[in-house]
């Protein structure tokens, strides 16, 4: 049998000799699915109404990379935590950069809040610099903890209008923090 991926339904049966994984373990996702291509075997790609909720496939491989993960684990979460401290220095270091006087209290606020794993916040896009990404979170913050940004939001003023009224301070605090930039949009 040639190795291919096949749509299938969640009411449909398991094919003999098969397991199913649930979405959500990246790891063991794509190594079952690749060893099974591998093996020359189908993978079955279970769906529910567009939803993809796993994928099912032969169980010796399913208990070979379950285990080959737990073996991994903890080298695998280490290698992840040197990503991530990584990532968060190189952010200080660009906040560092573009805002010498911000206190230190303000810049660990905004690497928390706006550099935080999984936060889909805009420090941790792929699709723009640092640089950028420093100036929005930055701006970002100011806007929120130093404006009555949201407070005009509540009261039912404009996106647009709100940002407008508060930009000079958050330019008045971008320049005291060092910023030699105007704020973003």
């Amino acid at each position: 049998m040639a190795s291919q991926e096949i749509i299938a339904s969640a009411r449909s049966p398991i094919p003999k000799g098969y397991s199913f994984l649930p979405k959500g373990d990246r790891y063991k996702t794509m190594h079952c699915r690749r060893s099974t291509l591998n093996a020359g075997k189908t993978v079955y790609v279970v769906q529910e109404k567009k939803k993809t909720l796993g994928i099912r496939v032969p169980k010796e491989i399913l208990c070979e990379v379950k285990s080959l993960a737990k073996k991994t684990a903890k080298s695998r979460q280490q290698a992840t935590d040197r990503r991530e401290d990584a990532f968060i220095r190189e952010a200080s270091a660009e906040i560092d950069k573009l805002f010498p006087r911000i206190p230190d209290c303000e810049k660990s606020s905004v690497l928390i809040h706006g550099f935080a794993k999984n936060s889909r916040r805009v420090g941790r896009t792929r699709k723009i610099t640092n640089t950028k990404k420093v100036m929005l979170a930055v701006t970002a913050h100011i806007r929120h903890k130093h404006t009555d940004y949201d407070k005009k939001l509540r009261e039912g003023m404009e996106r647009k209008k709100a940002r407008s009224e508060i930009k000079p301070k958050v330019e008045q605090t971008m320049k005291m923090w060092g910023s030699k930039s105007r704020s973003e949009k």
